[in-house]
């Protein structure tokens, strides 16, 4: 199972530990046992050792400039890194939106991406049920939200246009950019228009064309081949 936090300093890190701790230990009832982490002088503060050592949570280091002592972390990085870059080209989007897409890419696996020599999904071993995923979007597809303003005007529109970018953690809404607000929001009433761009089913149908050629060229070449 994976969270995210995104913080500006990295001396946010120890902060957001405490909260981390707290809140998995208040939702399992469980005690952190081990902590495994590179040897960032955010994981090596004094305070950060005490806090550990006060709680009995056992300290694991990695030995400087050796990833892969800490492997499972390093590769699920990468994996959240590509697929949040690769999210971002496919769907045309600045990159001032990586936010939303790595936090959407971990949402994403948690319920989607069984587990090794599992059928489960790390959502159902967390959470003790399947995940639902009916309500799973295109990340970037257009969507529309519908205008909660009290007074929005009798000739006014009563809808945004906006881009789809992820799901709530908190409540039961999409996260969206809004177009005329100039900032992301959430909202329940979505409507979401997973349609590819024009450019982009030119480029299918461009794609399946040459394929058409290349499996008549294969065609060919085999049957020449045969005649011989």
């Amino acid at each position: 199972m994976m969270w995210v936090f995104f913080i500006k300093f990295k001396s946010e890190v120890f902060e957001c530990f405490k909260n981390f701790k707290a809140l998995v230990e208040n939702e399992k009832e469980l005690k952190i046992k081990c902590l495994r982490t590179d040897r960032g002088g955010e994981f090596t503060l004094k305070e950060f050792n005490d806090f550990c050592n006060i709680h009995g949570i056992k300290r694991e280091l990695s030995v400087a400039r050796t990833p892969k002592q800490n492997g499972v972390v390093e590769i699920r990085n990468r994996t959240v890194q590509e697929m949040a870059r690769t999210m971002l080209l496919a769907a045309d989007l600045q990159a001032e939106f990586w936010r939303e897409a790595a936090g959407t890419t971990i949402y994403t696996l948690n319920r989607a991406q069984l587990r090794p020599n599992n059928d489960k999904t790390p959502y159902e071993l967390w959470e003790g049920r399947p995940a639902l995923v009916n309500y799973f979007r295109i990340f970037g597809s257009k969507c529309f939200m519908k205008i909660n303003d009290d007074s929005p005007g009798k000739f006014n529109s009563r809808v945004d246009e906006g881009i789809f970018l992820g799901y709530s953690i908190r409540s039961k809404a999409y996260k969206c950019y809004n177009n005329r607000l100039r900032k992301v929001v959430e909202s329940f009433d979505v409507k979401i228009d997973e349609s590819l761009p024009e450019k982009e089913i030119q480029d299918l149908e461009e794609d399946s064309i040459l394929e058409e050629f290349e499996e008549e060229s294969t065609k060919e070449e085999k049957d020449q081949e045969n005649q011989r």
